[in-house]
């Protein structure tokens, strides 16, 4: 599995905090009043989420401190974590952590509560332009454009008999003008253009049951294709999709994002071939850390890559025993 530089960084400082708190009950008398708040756009439904919130809730179980994770009632309910987000400012928790799926509806609410001194780190999603364009602390999460431009660089290595030519692939686009599924695209056919591949963009939306239905009208109309690549989890729509029409595995290369279990299943019957692991874990764990050490030790705060390893059948039963207990 690939690890980045910053991740060996703050396991060293995480060491480090760990050491000064068992020798200073002073110190950990004070973490324990930091309450830290964090808002996502992820559905009370979604299991990926309950990846990033055991992390949040472990670490801050680590560190002594207290927190909430709101999460919407319905997928992608942007209005709901900005409205949130606002009634949050007024209670002033100790730090707030919290995705920017848009490119401008948190601009505001992130610089109000920095200019009342309240801590925002950004989890999962960031900015597009990063600190450029938002005042968020730092991001904690993964360089999605690199992950798409990786997506697509890996999957062409799952041809038995080499990529065939002309590539013919169909990018699923679970939430088009969200951040993260622009970001991703856009590696994805940067990739692409470089190789010479045809391809198109299909917006599958974020529900299963409709992903399946629109991969089987585009598939039906176009039998020419030969990779399809998510951006999101719409990867086990498309098994479903090629599945309900007598496709064999791997007559298609499906790849997507993360781990969830109908990906693994997809992994283990060979209609899908890979996956991207952005370690959820992580980003619900380090950005309590980093509060913390902020709070207690006025440290700064610094940005850390969660991850671009690829998942595939090599993989799948040791990622699933730790899915299975939320940490992958």
């Amino acid at each position: 599995m690939m690890r980045s530089k910053a991740l060996v960084v703050w396991t060293l400082i995480a060491a480090l905090a760990l050491l000064m708190v068992a020798g200073s009950p002073t110190l950990a008398k004070t973490a324990s009043k930091y309450n830290f708040v964090f808002l996502c756009h992820g559905g009370e439904e979604n299991i990926f989420w309950a990846t990033v919130y055991k992390g949040f809730k472990d670490a801050l179980e680590k560190y002594g401190c207290t927190g909430i994770m709101y999460r919407p009632p319905k997928e992608g309910d942007l209005e709901f974590q900005l409205s949130t987000f606002k009634a949050v400012l007024a209670q002033e928790p100790d730090g707030i952590i919290t995705p920017i799926p848009h490119p401008t509806m948190f601009d505001d609410v992130v610089k109000q509560a920095i200019n009342k001194g309240i801590p925002v780190i950004v989890s999962n999603t960031d900015d597009p332009e990063g600190a450029k364009g938002n005042a968020r602390l730092s991001y904690i999460g993964q360089r999605l454009e690199d992950a798409g431009y990786n997506l697509a660089r890996s999957a062409i290595k799952y041809f038995p008999s080499g990529p065939p030519k002309p590539l013919n692939v169909l990018i699923g686009i679970e939430g088009p003008g969200l951040v993260w599924a622009e970001l991703r695209s856009k590696g994805i056919t940067k990739f692409l253009d470089e190789y010479g591949a045809k391809y198109e963009r299909l917006d599958i939306s974020m529900d299963r049951s409709t992903q399946h239905s629109r991969f089987m009208g585009y598939l039906k109309k176009h039998p020419e294709v030969n990779m399809i690549l998510t951006v999101g989890t719409g990867s086990a729509g498309a098994r479903l999709a090629v599945e309900s029409l007598g496709y064999k595995p791997g007559r298609v290369v499906i790849g997507g994002f993360d781990l969830i279990p109908e990906i693994l299943d997809g992994i283990e019957a060979g209609y899908i071939h890979l996956t991207v692991d952005q370690q959820p874990y992580l980003q619900g764990y380090l950005p309590v850390m980093q509060l913390y050490l902020m709070k207690t030790y006025g440290l700064s705060a610094w940005d850390v890559d969660t991850g671009l390893a690829i998942v595939d059948k090599d993989d799948v039963k040791t990622v699933r025993e730790l899915s299975e207990k939320r940490i992958r």
